[in-house]
């Protein structure tokens, strides 16, 4: 008999067998009673989830992260239009080359790979130019593994003279790792179904708030599938992916009833035991704990192996893990430790991993240990 393989993907990430069951639900009219019910708890779920407020509002599209970022990009700025664009890796470089295909003028701040970008550069950069409408950046690097300042720097902007709109690429982040739009003031927030919602590709997630709408264009050339203004109003101008609302549904359900600081907690336990588990096997982290994301974890692949032939024996184990992206194809490989991913499961896959590698039981236990002293930790919290 044929299992399915275990994956430790940054993205898609393993389904839950519930929201897999919601999926399967006989399909319905969208814009019948039985979805409308669906659209109407899923909005008001997500509305909560990011914390939009009153006159904030969220829009979901059947599109996939790339596409959310796009539609982020069409609806804020007309060609011509000036923004700062942050990245820290391929994706950050992703939302900056999506700008500039839109006809968008963009002064690019570029930081090397495995940096978290300098929330007072930022600034500096801003008050060096003129007629800034918006700052891009990506709170969780998916291709590095950095968590971006994004909350020092929205903090930063606050009060800032020339405050244009911050819109954040949170695709591998929310609601793995916390970010809203009130409580953070940030003013854009761009996810998808495939990470830390626990779905399958294919729903782009945007969160606005009250002044984001405001700043929504009415009239944008080019822009047509991609207009936000009826789904902020509740419309489905074109056909919605009703199954995947349905499993959505659920997965916000899950996420509710685990809480956001146990999940976030959960997530970091899980980079805890990647890295320790790296640094001993003799697959070194590429970022600095300090800025190291909750959700994936970058590793220099072992010696006397390439990327590509170390994902190959993985794969023969039953176990999925990433690539490197852009100058670290060639050296890394990433593992994602995100979304319905539990801490046991992580184990059995790092302990997969050690078979391919001399060091392999040294990783295996410095993970355990992490795992272990967590568990203790928990035990003496609730005694």
């Amino acid at each position: 008999m044929m299992y399915p393989p275990q994956i430790l993907l940054p993205g898609p990430t393993p389904v839950p067998p519930s929201v897999n069951l919601a999926m399967q639900q006989a399909m319905s009219d969208h814009r019948g009673a039985v979805f409308t019910r669906v659209k109407n708890h899923v909005t008001a779920q997500l509305q909560d989830l990011f914390k939009v407020g009153a006159d904030g509002g969220v829009a979901v599209i059947p599109t996939t992260g790339t596409g959310a970022l796009e539609t982020a990009v069409q609806n804020f700025f007309n060609p011509g239009d000036r923004v700062i664009g942050v990245s820290t890796g391929a994706f950050g470089e992703r939302f900056v080359d999506i700008a500039e295909k839109m006809g968008v003028e963009v002064r690019h701040i570029r930081v090397p790979y495995g940096q978290a970008f300098d929330p007072q550069h930022v600034i500096e950069t801003l008050d060096e130019e003129h007629h800034i409408k918006g700052i891009l950046v990506t709170h969780n690097e998916t291709s590095t593994g950095v968590l971006n300042p994004v909350t020092q720097l929205a903090e930063l902007l606050k009060h800032h003279p020339n405050r244009p709109l911050l819109i954040v690429d949170s695709i591998s982040g929310v609601p793995s790792v916390p970010l809203t739009i009130e409580q953070d003031d940030v003013d854009v927030i761009v996810a998808a179904s495939q990470k830390g919602f626990m779905c399958p590709p294919g729903l782009g997630i945007l969160a606005l708030s009250a002044r984001a709408r405001e700043h929504v264009l009415k009239d944008r050339p080019g822009r047509l599938f991609f207009d936000l203004q009826p789904y902020l109003a509740g419309q489905f101008p074109y056909t919605p992916a009703v199954s995947l609302w349905n499993g959505l549904e659920e997965a916000l359900n899950l996420l509710e009833q685990e809480g956001v600081e146990a999940r976030l907690a959960r997530h970091r336990l899980m980079a805890q035991m990647t890295h320790a588990f790296g640094a001993a096997a003799g697959m070194e982290p590429a970022v600095d704990p300090a800025v190291a994301s909750p959700t994936v974890t970058a590793l220099h692949v072992a010696e006397g192996f390439e990327p590509q032939e170390f994902r190959n024996q993985t794969a023969v184990l039953g176990l999925q893990i990433a690539g490197g992206m852009g100058p670290w194809h060639h050296e890394m490989v990433r593992i994602g430790h995100v979304g319905a991913l539990m801490p046991n499961q992580l184990f059995e896959g790092l302990s997969t991993l050690a078979h391919l590698l001399p060091r392999g039981l040294d990783g295996v236990q410095a993970a355990w240990k992490v795992w272990h002293d967590n568990l203790a930790i928990q035990k003496e919290a609730y005694r």
